[in-house]
């Protein structure tokens, strides 16, 4: 039903329109010849004021062409019905006609708004943007706001937020419990053959209100791949068309404090994460298998190594780097790494589980070989070094890498020392004959930890090899703290010994009162690889730190492994904000601009470009972990999505080698490949860890619903009562037998009918054990 637009003005008052929902009040005021939009949220106290268009520094909308004029608006319709109502403004303005059609669903917080603007003839176009002041109450501004979000960094003046960024992509405001967001609705600005780029802009104290713009823009790559920037010369000539773009606008006023970017979170999955996830193609093209045999049986032969080192029989799984690394001889390329990024240590677990798996002893003895050799690295008052080499004369153990750290490398690394101890720890389960030996071993290190503590908390980052006295950098503050937390509460799970557990803790509170709250998700990565920054760097115009995904990871890690222990409720409260702030980091779509398929992989930082990074292979297993923390379904599909996202990454013609990520400089092509382990390695050994709980395909029978893992999909799931019917598909046109898993189940047995065909009764313990069907 159409309303006319002149009775609504009365309903409103004088020269007032006014619109609602039951979640959001729209407020629309002639000013001049523009219209004043206010949009209010409800709170318990009744309507409260949030966002408002246009800024003391930016008109909305903002379009920089020639041939306009001198702009006439109206309200041209306003139409209603029972699922909502949606109001269009028009504005003439010489030879272009923009058009704002603002819909409110019933009882709906999101508000989706579309800008088209038709051309008559010929124009120039460098930009068509909308923009918001975020007003609490109608306050100016307090500063500073308690949460502010965007995907990328714009630190200086001609930076802008660049679609290349736009993996969940959101702009957001937070002051007490009042939160705005402007989502760019990502099908408006996917397409190959733009005519004009999408970019957006966050400006906290330009102006006199914090303001958020979003809309078409063209942008070039700056410093590199770090930043992004725009001038009047991306200018586009146009001629006889219409440029749109749509965004949505979600506000609240009943906002939990700093935590209102989780609504957000939820909304990008269920509208573009789960929608692509169940119907895509996505990255994976064929089986698990496949990649297995790739990593495994082609990878692996080209870089294991076998040597002696302290007259036992160790493996290398050679990175070929250290040489360029640390400015050494190329013998040094004759190396295998323990920190981070290159866990052979990891790695080999996942060799070993393979090799167990398929009564490989080849597999595992080289796996073993990789164990020994972490053993054999020398502990410095528990402190280790984290890359090793063998040459001519024999073995040689380096502190760490000059390139990624801090010095010239002579440093230890705690938080590679606490990643490596980790897996050794993990280790303990598949070789229970070297427990003690492990655990002996991994408690000199948490020695260190415990020695060095601060009162508030941190562990110090690195310390000198020679004098082991900490580095001044990152000393008293450093994200990376959660690592060792993370560590800690692993050994405490498995020792019981509660010293541990209380440094745990401790770290913990420390994370959750000096890095959350302004969300300064710092480590080693963030200044010292390629998007090298001054420590303390922070972009004034959004007012934000560098941050970067790893140690959010290892953040998220950390509060699951303490609920598991403690089941004390801020361990959890903590880590569902902590992992889904790490989730606004994770690709909810694959953008037709880029080639490859995307879903589902990490970026690494907000001053970078990658999409897939390698780390998504470690993140899978903890998006997993959460999903068993929460029951939450849109955990286990990010889980799965994160596990694939790596699959599209492989070199041409069959090569078993990955890239590590892909378009790191804004270019649409693979980057460079940096060994087994940050890419096939990562990916490849969480298939292992994810296959051995969920198997190939999985049902929540409680819930009703079911997830393939491996190129399989469901299209239906149903229980009633005793009787399980599914409907089951192969996905990557490889038919083969499969392993289907079962949880959450409420009786002793159950029937199940996969695709139309009964295959008979099972007990609770062979569904939670699997069983195989054909696909």
């Amino acid at each position: 039903m159409v309303v006319d637009a002149q009775e609504c003005l009365v309903a409103g008052g004088t020269g007032e329109t006014v619109i609602e929902n039951g979640a959001i009040r729209l407020s629309l005021v002639k000013d001049g010849q523009h219209y004043r939009e206010s949009f209010y949220a409800k709170g318990s106290d009744g309507w409260r004021l949030v966002l408002q268009n246009g800024s003391s520094v930016r008109p909305d909308p903002a379009l920089k062409a020639t041939g306009t004029g001198t702009p006439e608006a109206s309200i041209d319709a306003i139409e209603r019905d029972e699922t909502g109502t949606s109001v269009a403004l028009r504005v003439h303005s010489g030879s272009h006609t923009w058009t704002k059609v603002i819909s409110m669903k019933k009882g709906d917080p999101f508000v989706h708004i579309t800008l088209r603007d038709s051309i008559r003839g010929n124009s120039r176009v460098e930009y068509f943007l909308s923009t918001y002041s975020f007003l609490p109450d109608g306050k100016k501004y307090s500063a500073p706001l308690d949460f502010v979000f965007t995907p990328q960094l714009r630190p200086e003046p001609d930076e802008v937020i660049a679609d290349h960024t736009f993996r969940s992509p959101a702009l957001m405001m937070q002051k007490g419990n009042i939160f705005a967001a402007l989502i760019p609705d990502i099908h408006s600005i996917d397409g190959r053959g733009r005519v004009l780029k999408s970019a957006g802009d966050m400006q906290v104290e330009t102006g006199d209100a914090p303001f958020i713009s979003f809309g078409l823009m063209n942008w070039i790559r700056k410093k590199a791949h770090v930043y992004y920037a725009h001038d009047d010369s991306l200018a586009v000539d146009v001629q006889d068309t219409s440029l749109s773009f749509s965004y949505y606008l979600y506000i609240s006023a009943a906002a939990p404090l700093r935590q209102g970017f989780q609504d957000v979170v939820r909304f990008e999955w269920e509208k573009y994460g789960h929608q692509n996830f169940v119907s895509s193609i996505g990255p994976q093209s064929e089986p698990f298998s496949t990649y297995i045999r790739r990593a495994w049986y082609e990878y692996l032969p080209t870089v294991a190594q076998s040597a002696m080192h302290e007259g036992k029989s160790v493996t290398l799984l050679t990175q070929g780097r250290l040489a360029w690394s640390n400015n050494l001889h190329k013998a040094a390329d004759n190396d295998s790494w323990f920190n981070f990024w290159f866990n052979s240590l990891r790695t080999a677990y996942g060799i070993f589980l393979h090799g167990q798996q398929v009564g490989d002893p080849e597999l595992k003895k080289q796996a073993e070989g990789v164990f020994e050799l972490a053993m054999l690295a020398p502990q410095s008052e528990g402190l280790s070094p984290s890359i090793f080499y063998v040459d001519s004369i024999g073995g040689h153990w380096v502190a760490d890498q000059k390139w990624g750290s801090i010095s010239e490398g002579e440093y230890f690394s705690v938080v590679h020392n606490a990643w490596t101890n980790y897996w050794l720890l993990q280790w303990s389960d598949l070789l229970p004959s070297r427990k003690k030996e492990i655990h002996l071993y991994t408690k000199r290190f948490a020695a260190s930890l415990l020695a060095h503590q601060k009162a508030s908390g941190v562990f110090p980052s690195w310390y000198h090899s020679k004098t082991l006295q900490p580095a001044e950098i990152f000393a008293d503050e450093n994200a990376e703290t959660a690592g060792s937390a993370f560590f800690l509460a692993e050994l405490y799970a498995r020792t019981k010994e509660k010293e541990y557990l209380l440094a745990s803790e401790k770290a913990m509170r420390y994370v959750f009162t000096s890095i959350v709250p302004e969300n300064k998700w710092f480590d080693y990565e963030t200044f010292f690889s390629c998007s090298r920054k001054p420590v303390g760097f922070f972009d004034k115009y959004t007012q934000q730190h560098p941050q970067n995904t790893l140690s959010m990871f290892m953040a998220a890690g950390a509060c699951y492994s303490l609920y598991e222990i403690t089941k004390k409720p801020v361990y959890k409260n903590q880590g569902v904000a902590i992992m889904d702030y790490l989730n606004l980091y994770q690709q909810v779509w694959s953008p037709r601009w880029l080639s490859c398929e995307l879903l589902g992989g990490f970026g690494v930082q907000n001053t970078d470009g990658e999409w897939s990074d390698s780390r998504q292979g470690y993140f899978c297993i903890t998006l997993m972990n959460y999903y068993e923390l929460t029951g939450q379904r849109e955990y286990f599909e990010r889980g799965v999505a994160a596990l694939r996202a790596m699959f599209s990454l492989f070199e041409p013609e069959g090569s078993p080698r990955t890239a590590e990520n892909y378009a790191h400089g804004a270019y649409d092509r693979l980057a460079g490949t940096t060994g087994i382990h940050w890419g096939t390695g990562s990916s490849v050994v969480s298939i292992h860890i994810i296959r051995k709980k969920y198997g190939d395909a999985f049902i929540n029978v409680k819930q009703g619903w079911g997830v393939g893992i491996d190129g399989c999909r469901f299209d239906s799931v149903s229980v009633k009562k005793d009787v399980i019917r599914f409907s089951l598909r192969d996905v990557v046109h490889s038919p083969r037998k499969s392993l289907l898993k079962f949880g959450d189940l409420m009786s002793d047995s159950y029937k199940v009918i996969m695709n139309g065909v009964s295959r008979g009764k099972y007990s609770r313990k062979q569904l939670e054990e699997g069983i195989e069907v054909q696909l």
